[in-house]
């Protein structure tokens, strides 16, 4: 732990004045400068506050990007979609899915967060995505015990935008979004969800780190840990959740940028890497360099 700790001072320590989280996108075939701002799904929205630059960038935008538009969350038809996406078929409820020892591992983990309030038996009708993904809240929320879900930084960006009068979009719809998120085979959801319990531990003191990273700017160190075998992404999964989304999304701003002024806002993952969206719009012809 006092190594843990050490780490993530170290990490703050000595990136926290270089922050990378704001870059300008401009040359090329732009209109004029546009932003793309890394975010955390997790991440208390005074990281707004601490980023030089952020307010004027977003001030000279005509319209914000992110992954969602999130007032799409609020619509009537947003519970028929999530439940459409996140139901698994009947002879594929997580109890068929996992065996009873797997569930009383599942369980256990869970109790540790929730007290009981939360089982397998509540959700047995979800797929296993729904509970990994709900496990990695929690353990990305003991690093960041100050979240605020009413303050979601993504949605926070959104509304700052709406009320100075901007146009908000998505770069994807949650229709596709969910699609992307639940719709691989049930047994490899089943084998994540495992896997997330079996290393609960390191998953929490990777988080903290990642947060710390996250919070320093340093999009370096965030790749070298997206790169962890044991609860970093494996290539699979890198390929469906980051790689060809930002392949579509590259697609979608370079027709974009060069009739706007826009901030595109999304998961700091998103940006980093050879198919991050720097890279890509820079071997596009497009100048991207870090707003200190």
């Amino acid at each position: 732990m006092k190594k843990l700790i050490f780490s993530i001072i170290a990490v703050a320590t000595v990136f926290g004045s270089q922050a990378q989280l704001l870059w300008k996108v401009s040359g090329g075939d732009s209109k004029g400068d546009s932003y793309l701002f890394g975010t955390h799904h997790i991440a208390p929205a005074s990281v707004l506050d601490t980023t030089p630059g952020f307010n004027d960038a977003l001030n000279s935008v005509s319209t914000v990007y992110g992954e969602l538009e999130m007032a799409e969350m609020t619509s009537p038809d947003m519970q028929q979609i999530v439940m459409k996406h996140s139901v698994a078929p009947a002879d594929s409820t997580l109890s068929k899915l996992l065996t009873a020892e797997r569930v009383d591992s599942v369980n256990s983990i869970l109790a540790k967060y929730t007290g009981g309030m939360l089982t397998v038996a509540a959700v047995d009708m979800m797929k296993p995505t729904v509970l990994d993904t709900q496990l990695g809240m929690f353990q990305n929320m003991v690093a960041f015990p100050e979240f605020n879900g009413q303050q979601q930084l993504d949605m926070v960006i959104q509304s700052k935008a709406l009320e100075t009068g901007k146009t908000v979009k998505g770069l994807e719809t949650m229709d596709q979004q969910l699609s992307m998120l639940m719709g691989g085979p049930l047994s490899e959801q089943a084998e994540s969800l495992m896997k997330s319990v079996r290393n609960d531990e390191k998953s929490i003191e990777y988080a903290k780190l990642l947060a710390a990273a996250y919070l320093a700017g340093d999009l370096a160190k965030m790749q070298e840990m997206f790169n962890d075998p044991d609860v970093g992404m494996s290539e699979a999964s890198a390929k469906r959740l980051l790689y060809d989304r930002n392949d579509n999304w590259v697609k979608q701003l370079r027709e974009v940028l060069a009739v706007d002024n826009v901030m595109v806002a999304v998961g700091a993952a998103h940006l980093i890497g050879e198919r991050g969206l720097i890279e890509q719009l820079r071997k596009a012809g497009y100048d991207v360099t870090p707003v200190k």
